[in-house]
Parts: structure tokens; sequence; C-alpha cells
């Protein structure tokens, strides 16, 4: 452990590239029930992408000048390899990672697949100091590409966190001192193949249940696991290819369902008993479901690498309607928005998304007409297949946002249809992955709250602190 206290990192501008290791999703704005969210702590991050799943920090804007006084790094830990962002949910400091047995045994091309032993371990660390609280570690043995680490971010709920690896080992640990409390392998025990990229749909507490997309055979395909006991609730559907999309509530004209996107089509389900409302067929190349369905009104948004985008209306009864869609799936010849990983932010009647070659895009919800774009917040300059940037809303309502490439940068910027302003630039760690191309990268989203951010690469966790707060 490495403490550090009151230290300026130095500005970065390079954005290089990233692929479909199957980690990205987003959930909509305004539509999770108070239900979904997994802790009231203040300062909290507690699952992937905030407090609400929408990747939005609440409240005011949060003013920050990220040249002239920028965030300070508070301490620094060693980790192994994962895409998995952190969770912070009060004083703790959640991440998981993968270490294999022999390095030798990792091949020089991420893309290729093997079989690898290994152990995949969830840390948790005082948000204060650094310390290492408990860490619980289970073996996984990795057969998937891209064999970096785990893809889903820790869910703290109710003082019990749960994390899924890579190879689809779902564990629940009491957060206090890291016991196992139940364990469930979606392989053994819910007849899942693992994915090419491995597990990546995030975890959803609804109510007193835990919800996965399993990827289960004969039925199996989503189920709802008792957050205390590990029972299973209740299972449904066969997917074909369950895609990387985490489980994500919407709001139907005042009623809840739960929105799954697989490889092979978007279903709507009732979240209490698995019972599915209403199915859209829509094959993807690949599975590649990721970016995790946005909501607006009664409208959800859809992007995919190959296949672009899709808009659908949530009509009172029956099928939602399809608004709009792209024709011809092509991740070169893009007319929308085909994201690989970053999912999009609605934001009044527009939508902001970085497409496949890096482009950050601005679309007219309506109609999909593109009102602009630009490479400034991931290459600074030529496109780059699967140049990446996470987008992050600085306060409800603005039009202030965070955005994290993968080069490591924080970005200070204002997102309207008037165009992307860029406010400050800050680099946060080394991008020490690589893709198929060699080129380095990080994969992981930041956590984020008023007061802390973390963030990790593929050998450290790095806690930052804002230098005052001025909300």
């Amino acid at each position: 452990m490495k403490l550090m206290n009151f230290v300026k990192l130095s500005m970065g501008r390079s954005g290089l590239a990233t692929l479909a290791a199957g980690m990205a999703v987003l959930v909509n704005h305004g539509s999770l029930a108070d239900s979904s969210k997994a802790s009231g702590a203040e300062n909290s991050w507690p699952q992937w992408l905030g407090e609400g799943r929408d990747a939005i920090l609440d409240g005011p804007v949060l003013e920050v000048d990220l040249e002239a006084n920028p965030l300070i790094l508070e301490w620094e830990s060693g980790l192994g390899g994962g895409y998995a962002g952190p969770a912070i949910a009060g004083n703790l400091v959640l991440v998981t990672d993968w270490k294999p047995t022999s390095r030798e045994d990792v091949p020089g091309d991420p893309f290729q697949r093997g079989r690898i032993p290994g152990r995949e371990s969830l840390y948790c660390f005082d948000l204060e100091t650094g310390a290492e609280k408990w860490k619980t570690s289970w073996q996984a043995e990795y057969s998937i590409s891209y064999p970096a680490g785990p893809r889903c971010t820790p869910l703290f709920s109710d003082g019990i966190v749960y994390a899924l690896g890579s190879e689809g080992h779902l564990v629940a640990v009491d957060s206090n001192d890291g016991r196992v409390l139940w364990k469930m392998n979606f392989r053994t025990e819910m007849g899942a193949t693992t994915p090419e990229w491995g597990f990546a749909g995030h975890p959803l507490a609804w109510k007193d249940l835990v919800i996965c997309v399993t990827g289960g055979s004969e039925g199996r395909g989503v189920a709802a696991f008792d957050r205390h006991s590990g029972e299973v609730r209740w299972s449904s559907m066969t997917l074909g290819h369950p895609g990387y999309c985490p489980p994500t509530i919407i709001h139907r004209h005042g009623k809840e369902e739960l929105l799954i996107w697989s490889g092979v089509g978007i279903h709507g389900l009732d979240p209490a008993t698995g019972k599915v409302q209403w199915s859209i067929d829509w094959e993807l190349r690949f599975g590649l479901a990721v970016a995790t369905p946005r909501q607006v009104g009664d409208r959800l948004f859809f992007t995919s690498f190959y296949n672009g985008s899709l808009l659908l209306s949530l009509e009172p009864e029956g099928d939602p309607r399809v608004v709009w869609k792209t024709v011809k799936p092509s991740e070169k010849d893009t007319v929308y928005l085909h994201s690989i990983m970053s999912t999009p932010m609605i934001d009044g009647d527009y939508v902001y998304g970085v497409c496949s070659y890096g482009q950050l895009r601005c679309l007219r919800i309506d109609d999909g007409e593109r009102i602009w774009e630009s490479m400034a917040a991931t290459t600074g300059g030529p496109e780059e297949r699967w140049a990446n940037a996470f987008i992050i809303r600085n306060g409800s309502g603005s039009h202030r946002y965070f955005l994290f490439n993968e080069s490591g940068d924080l970005i200070d910027c204002r997102l309207t249809p008037g165009g992307f302003v860029e406010l400050g630039r800050m680099n946060l760690v080394r991008p020490d992955g690589s893709d198929m191309r060699r080129r380095p990268i990080v994969w992981s989203h930041p956590a984020l709250t008023e007061r802390h951010l973390a963030v990790r690469n593929d050998s450290m966790i790095r806690l930052y602190r804002f230098p005052e707060l001025s909300r």
C-alpha cells in the first residue's frame, strides 16, 4: 500500500481504443424505483453507474477546475486485472480483480481464448486511509476472450456486497468482514455457457431480490435470487445468446417492468415473477447488447456496435412500437449511433454518445438526426476503431458532464445541441491494459461522489478527493 496526499497529477490528452469486453452499460434517467437503489449513503456510488444506476451525480453541479485546482490523490493500492469499475458505499471502496496462476498462461493476443487458471477477488478498502479491510477470493479458470478480469462493478445493498465474476461466479458477502453468505455458479447450477467476452450484466437489486442475466439453459436465462439466502425465487427464458447488458428496471405507464436486452431480442418481464410480458426480435452480431437501454418518458433508446440504434415507444398494452432504427448493420458506415461500451445520455430532446470509431455524437431523439460529432473526447484526432469514453452527468438537469476516456483522462465539459465544450482535463490513471492491437487502454468506469472519485486500471486502484466542495 502506498499512501499519497496532496499530489497534483499532470494533464494528459491522448485517447486510444478499445473492444467489446462486454462491460459497459447504463440505465434510464428518472425511471428507477426507489427499491432498486442500493444505498442511502450520501457519499455513495454503490453499484454500476451510481445510486440510481443512471450515471448522474445528483444535486447541483459540482464546480471544478481540473487545470487550476486538480483532484488530490489520497491513496492507491495494487490490484490484478479487471474491467470492473469500483463502487463507493459510505466509508467502503469495493473492487474486484483476477490474477492468473501463471502469467505465461495468458495469451499474447487478448482476443484468443484458452483455459487459464487463476483467482478472482473482491476487495474492500477504507475510503479515508486506503487500508485493506478484507478480501474474499475464489478460483476462476478463464476461458474468455480478453481475459483481463471481472467485468461487473460490485453491488452494495443493505450491508451485503454482491460480486459477479467473468466465468459466472456470483458471491454475496457480508460488508463488515468479507464473510461469504452464499454463492452461485451460473455454469454448474444454471446450465449456462460462458459468453465469448464473459458474464458482464451487472446484478440488479430490486426489493428483496438480486436479478441477474445468467444465460442459463431450459428457462434459466434470467434469474432472481433471494438477497439474503441465495435461493432461486424465479427463473425465466432461454435466451440463445445472453448478451452483456445488465437487467434494468423501467416504468411503463406507471408500472415497473424488468427490461432484458439479449443478443437475440428485447424483452419486458414482470420483475416479481419473471413472466414475459412482451418481446421484440433483434438479433445482434456477436450478441453485442452492451450499452444499457435509456428511457425518457415512454421511449426506450438502444445502441449496439454493429447493429446501430433503435428507438421504441412503450404502448399502454402489447408490444412496444418501433419509432426508428438503423437499417444497415455496419460499424463502419454509421448513420445514428453504434456504441461498443459507452452508454449514451439522454438530455432533453437529444442523445449524447460515443460511436464505433470514437465519434462523440449528438442525435435528435425524435428521428435520430445527427446534430454534431467530435473526436476531442477520445482520440483527439483521427477516428479509431473502439475508441471510447464513459459519460457522467454532473448535476441533475444540467448540461455539465464528466467524461472518462480510455487514456485515463477525466474531462470536464458541457454537452449541448450547440456542441462539445471542454472546460478542463486531468489524467487520473495510466492506461496499462491492452487491446488486440497492443494499444494501451483503461476500460473501467470510475465511481464518483460529491467528495471522491475512484478509478482503477489493470494494476492499481486510486482514490481522489475533490479539493473543495463547491455545491
